[in-house]
């Protein structure tokens, strides 16, 4: 049975976007330290990775 997703989106401004999650749509979050944050989306969660390109994005389902 399928209980939640880790998706992860790749960008190359990775500190705006997460800018844009916390203090635009509000998401609850965790900070792990040195500014990654991980946004709960339950029973979801969503987190954002600096990258050299756009549109690359990972989702994994949680079982």
């Amino acid at each position: 049975m399928i209980t939640g997703a880790h998706t992860i989106l790749y960008s190359t401004n990775p500190e705006a976007d997460r800018a844009f999650f916390r203090d635009v749509l509000k998401f609850p979050y965790v900070d792990v330290g040195h500014g990654w944050l991980i946004f709960a989306l339950p029973p979801s969660e969503i987190a954002i990775h600096p990258s050299d390109k756009n549109n690359y994005h990972e989702f994994y389902l949680n079982v």
